[in-house]
């Protein structure tokens, strides 16, 4: 709401929808800061554990814990760069591909972190009706630009809740954040 009241106060040009988009895009900005404060303090727990905690088949939906969070970097890359962009992912950054390690985890986080935030940062509210077309598996297959980055948010939700559940098992508390503890932490306005 305080976007809305905002864009409609510095410009009474912008038409509804464009004013829903802009909303809409801030909702987006900080559902995605909100995941990449929260991803960092996963990283800690899992740099915490033992190789054999990490690496352990757990009959998830990726084989350990430490697949299951390259899977969310490997979701980024996926949607961000082959899908949106257009740029062909690494032969060797498959779906499903295991992680070698957490040093391997850590270092892709460090490239991903950034770069996920810097692509959020730099869409405009028009960005998110556009539709896209790619080949996916050699048929053809569209996407909104809006549905692409709510799946992402999504998608890294219903992992890190079977990352929880994983950790609960070897008795081990996950960082779990709530939106108003992540916005004291990070001191945005609650």
């Amino acid at each position: 709401m305080y976007v809305v009241a905002t864009l409609t106060e510095e410009s009474s040009e912008l038409t509804n929808e464009e004013i829903r988009a802009a909303a809409d895009l801030e909702s987006i900005r900080e559902w995605f800061s909100y995941n990449d404060h929260v991803r960092k303090k996963y990283l800690k727990v899992l740099e915490s554990l033992s190789s054999e905690q990490l690496t352990k088949d757990t009959g998830a939906s990726f084989p350990s814990l430490l697949d299951i969070s390259a899977h969310i970097f490997f979701a980024y890359r996926l949607w961000l760069k082959q899908m949106y962009s257009g740029v062909p992912l690494d032969e060797s950054d498959s779906f499903g591909r295991k992680c070698a390690s957490i040093e391997e985890l850590r270092m892709d986080a460090e490239k991903m972190n950034p770069y996920i935030m810097d692509f959020v940062r730099k869409l405009q509210p028009q960005d998110l009706g556009r539709w896209i077309e790619r080949l996916r598996d050699g048929k053809p297959f569209s996407f909104n630009v809006e549905n692409m980055l709510w799946h992402l948010i999504e998608e890294e939700l219903q992992h890190r809740g079977e990352i929880n559940a994983l950790l609960w098992q070897l008795n081990i508390d996950p960082p779990i954040t709530g939106w108003g503890t992540w916005k004291r932490e990070t001191g945005s306005k609650a």
